[in-house]
């Protein structure tokens, strides 16, 4: 990962959505005012999100698309694999699995649950396993991530055992507060707040 930048909340949430956009740039320049443009934003607001990085503009010519896409690829880490857990076997589980998260660096490596009877079932390519193997499994393929999709009355000591055995971030599907130690990175998916964005949205 390149060197680390501190940034506002807001800026790093759209410096997501620049990456995205150049991923199907064709040219070899683009501009603060096409991007803006593509994403429907104030192009100043873009310029001064990519001040904070070292790929500058050029003024009737504009960003070099390789050289920017390079930086916020180094930015997210996207050039180094992260490998990643998934802890749960449900059709969420399931979902995860048939994602690319290569695109992202990050790659799944094994899919285990704390119930019992879902052991040995497939999720995608992978067989289900017990948590028994939880550390082996970290330490073989040196495990950061964990994406948690248990139940709610698990996420809490599934959680607490994922950092013991040496997780360092949480991807966390199942709704709950995770109260963790600072030094662990938690990153909540709460999909029913994302509705109640769009029932919001939709007045």
């Amino acid at each position: 990962m390149g060197e680390m930048i501190h940034l506002p909340r807001a800026t790093f949430e759209r410096l997501k959505m620049y990456r995205k956009v150049l991923e199907s740039v064709k040219k070899p320049f683009i501009s603060s005012d096409e991007i803006a443009k593509f994403l429907e934003i104030n192009p100043e607001l873009v310029r001064k999100d990519l001040s904070y990085l070292k790929c500058q503009g050029k003024p009737r010519v504009g960003y070099d698309v390789e050289e920017l896409r390079k930086e916020l690829n180094d930015l997210f880490g996207v050039n180094n694999t992260t490998n990643m857990i998934i802890v749960g076997a449900n059709d969420l589980a399931r979902a995860l699995v048939n994602q690319d998260f290569s695109k992202v660096g990050v790659k799944v490596v094994a899919v285990l649950d704390v119930e019992s009877g879902n052991v040995g079932k497939f999720i995608g390519e992978f067989a289900v396993r017990e948590m028994d193997v939880l550390e082996r499994v970290i330490k073989r393929f040196n495990v950061e991530i964990a994406a948690l999709c248990v139940s709610k009355e698990k996420a809490k000591n599934t959680a607490t055992l994922l950092v013991e055995k040496g997780i360092k971030a949480i991807w966390n599907f199942t709704g709950v507060h995770l109260d963790l130690p600072s030094y662990v990175t938690v990153v909540d998916e709460d999909l029913t707040r994302s509705l109640l964005t769009i029932k919001h949205l939709l007045k």
